[in-house]
């Protein structure tokens, strides 16, 4: 009797001591996470996609803002002036409404997906991008570009059945624009009109 009030005494110690250890860990990682640059900020965000670790990172327009989950402490890497982040996720069947990229959380329905696309500047006709790309583990595309600009962003893909669409929009990167594009969809330009359906797609908090 006395053996498994120790055992029940030291399992309750246990259940109490994890979670204080996962704090007091998600806490050193929030420090190490400040001392990044801010590519190196978004990398390490996109290694803790839907982690455990109870860490949440929004990109906003001047900085990366890290989050404790439990503790609510956070931590923030800023942005050059001169830089704007800008991350877009085409899709063809779903998306899901978003302000300010969530990078451990956001999913785009694309995963994996090549595609070519193009970047403008509106105002003096330079093009900044033309190359391929593949979407990211999370259906999105991230993108350093310069700020103050309005850039058309153009993306083309085509599927196994030779469906080819296009997705076509000026961004911003004035002010508190958009981090997180979550309306370009591309749509059919030799079989008619894809579905324009919409369903959540997101976790985490814009």
């Amino acid at each position: 009797m006395f053996r498994n009030s120790l055992i029940k005494s030291a399992l309750t110690s246990l259940l109490l001591v994890l979670p204080a250890y996962g704090v007091f860990a998600s806490q050193s990682e929030l420090k190490s996470f400040s001392e990044l640059d801010h590519h190196a900020a978004v990398k390490q965000a996109h290694e803790w996609y839907k982690n455990d670790q109870g860490i949440v990172v929004k990109v906003m327009p001047n900085e990366v803002v890290a989050t404790q989950t439990e503790s609510k402490q956070s931590t923030s890497v800023a942005i050059p002036k001169d830089q704007f982040y800008l991350s877009i996720a085409p899709w063809i069947n779903y998306t899901h409404p978003c302000t300010y990229h969530v990078p451990t959380g956001c999913t785009g329905e694309l995963v994996g997906q090549k595609m070519h696309m193009s970047a403008v500047d509106v105002e003096t006709g330079e093009e900044l991008l033309n190359q391929m790309i593949t979407t990211q583990h999370d259906g999105f595309i991230d993108f350093w570009v310069p700020r103050n600009r309005r850039l058309e962003f153009t993306f083309h893909h085509g599927d196994a059945n030779g469906v080819y669409r296009e997705a076509k929009e000026v961004l911003s990167t004035f002010g508190d624009a958009r981090t997180c594009i979550t309306t370009m969809q591309l749509k059919a330009m030799n079989t008619g009109h894809s579905k324009t359906s919409k369903h959540s797609g997101h976790q985490g908090h814009h």
